[in-house]
């Protein structure tokens, strides 16, 4: 009765110190992220997650952990479990514990991605005595007496987590913990007199299954934690134009929706603040029915000038009419198509949108984040007119690695209009690579190890108009 009694003021103690210590990591954020949604509209981002060890569990020992996020590669791990088994006090084997544990945590790429050093530190109140399943191989003589005291530990493991989805990961960590043992020695496994007081240092590996349910993010978030280069970078608002234009459509000729900064971040290759550049972009935008091709994925859109393209943000699918001069390109946009539908002489044909991802990250991600792309800006403009989904030619061209062939080939001959040599350390190997290698997620990270990741980082930094994502919109008619 007083080891349930001790059991259990000792685990109501350390319950309401984790609550206290969870409340204090998270409220700050909680209310900056509260405080970003409404002023600045960040990205959404995980502060935390809830966890558990199923291996803790598979030895009756219900347990739970919460990590809380303090940095980019940084996070905080608070836990405790707790095993009143068996409730019969004359069974066997007796594992009764309580333990609480800290470990903060280094990530090598972010938080809630990859691998992961954790430093521990724990206590724990025990009462055992059998075969005590994880520490008996350890410490036979548990088998013939009951020890019952108190632990503190410290130790280093390593861990690798999966992220399987925006709200749920699998972790595994190893390591070892070793610490100061003070307990009571009992002739009897279950009763009997005490024989004698002591401690002693004693080593224990440190062994962790577990589930991890992130919250707070979503696809998004999921894809930028997954991507080490890009977590922090900030939205381009550099090569796009800056020149304020008055807009070209008059408000009452948009529908509410167009009205609405919507969640492309956009800007027209060569479009300049003129008024003859409205009819330099209609040639540009409207095509003769005859010139429509389908399109396949080896096909260099940017190799034709005529093309309209919009630049998305990194894993960016909403259409974002406030960003720089977006309002402008897609007011244009649909000031042509409303003539275009308003003219009785043509006819509609075919409303071509090519939706690509850049090759950072796994393929299969950015080929679902393409098609998204292609689908939004779809059904932005048949928000602003009732298109039948007949017309358009929705196309999902993944990751954009013919585009970036094609400029990065481009590049080697002209320059590309930079204040840099017309070639950089790497091109050559970057072409063979995209040329030779067949495996798109193999061709993205031998691109990445390419001079110690120098090359990449030279492309990310300096030719972010050859790397940023894009939509294509073409408007096919006929007379």
């Amino acid at each position: 009765m007083k080891m349930g009694c001790l059991q259990h003021k000792v685990s109501t103690a350390i319950c309401s110190s984790l609550i206290a210590i969870f409340v204090t990591l998270t409220l700050p954020a909680r209310a900056q992220n509260a405080q970003d949604s409404v002023v600045t509209a960040t990205p959404k981002r995980e502060v935390v997650a809830l966890k558990n060890n199923l291996l803790y569990d598979a030895i009756l020992t219900p347990n739970l952990e919460v990590e809380v996020v303090l940095a980019r590669r940084w996070s905080l791990e608070i836990g405790a479990g707790f095993n009143p088994f068996p409730l019969d006090d004359k069974q066997f084997p007796k594992w009764r514990h309580v333990a609480a544990w800290i470990a903060p945590r280094y990530w090598f790429c972010n938080v809630f991605h990859r691998d992961f050093i954790s430093f521990n530190a724990a206590y724990a109140h025990f009462n055992v005595a059998g075969s005590a399943y994880p520490v008996v191989w350890m410490y036979p003589q548990i088998k013939e007496s009951r020890f019952q005291g108190d632990a503190v530990m410290g130790g280093i493991s390593y861990g690798w987590h999966w992220a399987i989805s925006p709200h749920f990961s699998i972790e595994l960590e190893g390591g070892v913990d070793a610490g100061y043992a003070w307990y009571q020695e009992y002739e009897c496994k279950h009763c009997g007199d005490k024989k004698k007081s002591g401690g002693r240092w004693l080593v224990l590996p440190k062994i962790g299954l577990n589930i991890s349910i992130p919250l707070g993010g979503d696809e998004q978030s999921l894809a930028r934690r997954c991507d080490c280069e890009l977590l922090d970078e900030a939205p381009d608002t550099t090569s796009a134009p800056t020149d304020t234009l008055e807009p070209l459509i008059p408000a009452e000729r948009l529908s509410p929706r167009m009205m609405q900064p919507m969640p492309v971040m956009a800007s027209v290759p060569y479009f300049e603040p003129k008024v003859d550049q409205m009819q330099r972009l209609r040639n540009r935008l409207l095509r003769d029915a005859e010139e429509y091709e389908p399109y396949t994925t080896d096909m260099a859109l940017s190799a034709d000038p005529r093309n309209v393209f919009l630049f998305f943000d990194v894993n960016v699918t909403k259409m974002d009419r406030s960003f720089i001069q977006n309002d402008m390109l897609m007011d244009s946009i649909m000031h042509i198509l409303g003539d275009a539908l308003a003219d009785s002489t043509i006819r509609i044909a075919h409303i071509q949108i090519v939706g690509f991802a850049s090759f950072d990250g796994k393929q299969a991600y950015n080929v679902r984040l393409a098609g998204e792309r292609a689908r939004t800006i779809k059904e932005y403009m048949q928000s602003v007119y009732a298109l039948p989904d007949s017309v358009f030619a929705v196309c999902n061209g993944g990751e954009s690695w013919a585009e970036l062939a094609y400029q990065l080939e481009r590049l080697r001959v002209t320059g590309y209009g930079l204040q840099t040599e017309p070639a950089f350390s790497g091109l050559d190997e970057v072409l063979a690579i995209i040329k030779y290698e067949a495996d798109l997620d193999k061709r993205e990270r031998l691109i990445k190890q390419l001079d110690g990741g120098d090359t990449y980082r030279y492309m990310r930094d300096e030719l972010k108009h050859i790397l940023r994502n894009l939509g294509c919109i073409t408007i096919y008619i006929e007379n």
